[in-house]
């Protein structure tokens, strides 16, 4: 109870000092300046999209953009760059960067609002700048039409008027686009006046150029005050600080970002101080451990031997458990296949009973008859008549019985029946003869045996999962080896009912190859078409309980009980594998295995007993 009390209050003791400095730890290197530079960064980008977008007003208003894309395009930019900043404002609760970034947001908007004015009035000044030269043109080739009717007619007032009224009109449009190009207010007023004269001597012009002249005026107007409108709307898209509020923005980030700077030094002042009190704690703890170390190290020594014998231990429960497992898919499999002939041969037997009953009614009625026609016939003539009607009804049972058994071939049906209950027979009989030689059970432990034997045993024993599975066997010339058998065969289960388990249902295919691989050395091949095992866990396959079957599916000891047992024949057992084309196996067996395996069974080898080790 002491001993507990004390763990306990050391756990908590160092608990409280690592909590305390990693507190302090975390605190002193909480700031980095990687958050900080992407926020500059990213105001960086925002002040030069705001130039650019002022740029591209002034690019659309010289009509060196063919639209008006670019002045729309900033807005998505400039509301993904705003909703990170938001983010960062958020994770630091900072009120007052965020309401920065509202201000910004709304400077945007409020540029935004003033570049779609601009748009809307530099399209309307464009047609009316486009339509200008048009309308001079109308104008002028109306007024030389009248010009030379004039003639003929003679009518030299008009004349003279419309002479008057072409300079007129030419130094107006001359001056208006001049004016659009470089605005003063000398051209403006000049321009005022020259349309106010215009409208008040329309009168003195013929009606036909009227109203082309009244409408080439309201256009002038309108290039006149959008021309002077769009100088006020550039100025004022100027002004909208969106710069000088992100200058503040990065005032904030730059304040912010010192002051945790300089709480960031405290801490690290303070984790100095701490580690190195701690440090002189930790050194004086670890004398104390060394010297109760220095009393345990014995009393741990007994426990890893008594540790080691108990996995030890495990590991044969364990190897017992997979060929329990083993053993207990054989009796399913043996099972499932005795059942089907069994079956049969109880509906054989059970109808050739009922055929013999029927031959044997038969059989008392013709004895029945027999009889009848042996006893002397009666001296009375009534007697004799009914005599023989007795005996033709006796005959046409008789008879008829007889057509019915000639009819159902009962004879025939009957040999048949036995004949095919005695190929069952037989096929059970083979089953427990598969069974007897892959357990073998009749045989010492170790012995000699041809590999071929053992895998036809096993593909007999498997025959329940192998259904719909294609399985090729090329068998080479091979010598006899030296073995466990029963622990071959469930080595070559396990291989061959993985393979089943992993291929499709329709198309599995498994080939199974023996060969020499040298004079001494036996090599076993076991390929399938199936789905492969991927390179990150081919490793892992040989490990105990690693399985990548489904659960309820598998134990996870195949594989690693078919290493130990081909190891402890002095074997070895490969792999390789391609995810979708499908896994071999090869196995590689000595002839003659170590002494070690002997040893293991208690067996003598090579005409001397080995014994089993202590």
């Amino acid at each position: 109870m002491k001993k507990t009390l004390q763990i306990w209050l050391v756990s908590v003791v160092l608990l409280v000092l690592t909590g305390g400095w990693v507190y302090l730890y975390t605190n002193s290197h909480a700031v980095t300046a990687e958050k900080q530079n992407e926020a500059l960064a990213i105001l960086k980008d925002m002040k030069q999209m705001d130039a650019n977008w002022n740029v591209d007003v002034l690019r659309s208003q010289t009509e060196l953009n063919l639209d008006y894309d670019p002045l729309a395009s900033p807005l998505s930019d400039f509301s993904a760059k705003l909703a990170t900043l938001d983010a960062e404002a958020k994770s630091l609760n900072d009120s007052s960067m965020e309401k920065v970034i509202n201000d910004i947001r709304t400077s945007i908007n409020e540029k935004a609002g003033l570049i779609d004015q601009f748009k809307a009035q530099n399209a309307l000044l464009k047609n009316s700048l486009r339509y200008v030269p048009t309308a001079h043109r109308e104008i002028r080739e109306q007024m030389h039409s009248m010009q030379e009717k004039g003639k003929s007619d003679t009518a030299h007032r008009e004349i003279s008027a419309l002479v008057n009224l072409e300079s007129n009109v030419s130094a107006l449009v001359s001056d208006t686009l001049r004016y659009n190009t470089v605005p003063d207010v000398e051209t403006a007023e000049l321009l005022k006046a020259g349309i106010k004269k215009m409208r008040e001597d329309l009168s003195l012009y013929p009606d036909k150029v009227r109203d082309q002249i009244d409408l080439l005026m309201k256009h002038l107007e309108l290039v006149l005050n959008f021309r002077n409108q769009q100088f006020s709307l550039l100025q004022g898209i100027n002004n909208v600080p969106v710069v000088s509020k992100l200058d503040r923005l990065g005032d904030l980030l730059n304040e912010k970002f010192d002051a945790e700077l300089t709480t960031q030094f405290i801490y690290q002042r303070i984790l100095l101080t701490y580690s190195a009190c701690v440090l002189l704690l930790v050194f004086g703890a670890a004398a104390l451990i060394a010297y109760r170390n220095a009393t345990e190290r014995k009393r741990l020594t007994v426990l890893i031997d008594k540790k080691t014998l108990e996995l030890k231990e495990n590991e044969a429960q364990l190897m017992h458990a997979q060929k329990m497992n083993t053993l207990g898919e054989m009796v399913a499999g043996i099972t499932h296949e005795v059942n089907t002939p069994l079956a049969a041969i109880k509906s054989g037997l059970q109808t050739c009973y009922e055929l013999v009953d029927t031959t044997n009614t038969y059989i008392n009625e013709s004895n029945a008859f027999s009889s009848m026609l042996v006893v002397p016939p009666p001296a009375d003539e009534e007697a004799r008549k009914l005599r023989k009607t007795r005996l033709g009804h006796k005959l046409m049972q008789v008879v008829d019985m007889h057509n019915e058994l000639v009819s159902m071939e009962i004879v025939g049906g009957i040999n048949q029946l036995l004949s095919d209950s005695l190929k069952n027979i037989d096929y059970i009989s083979q089953i427990v003869t598969s069974m007897l030689n892959f357990s073998r059970l009749d045989r010492s432990k170790i012995s000699k045996i041809k590999i071929e034997e053992c895998i036809n045993t096993t593909l007999i024993i498997g025959k329940h999962f192998l259904k719909t599975v294609k399985v090729n066997k090329k068998f080479g010339e091979t010598t006899l080896i030296n073995c466990d058998i029963a622990q071959i065969n469930q080595v070559l289960l396990n291989l061959i009912k993985n393979g089943a388990q992993a291929m499709p249902v329709d198309t599995g295919e498994i080939t199974i190859e023996t060969s020499m691989l040298s004079a001494e050395e036996i090599c076993i091949s076991i390929s399938d078409n199936g789905a492969g095992i991927p390179a990150e866990i081919q490793e892992k396959i040989w490990e105990p309980f690693f399985t990548t079957k489904k659960a309820g599916s598998g134990t996870g000891l195949g594989l690693s009980t078919c290493k130990k047992i081909i190891t402890s024949h002095g074997g070895r057992i490969d792999m390789k594998s391609e995810v979708g084309k499908g896994t071999t196996f090869s196995i590689v067996l000595p002839l003659n295995p170590s002494g070690d395996l002997y040893a293991t069974h208690g067996e003598a080898r090579n005409n001397g007993f080995v014994t089993a080790p202590a």
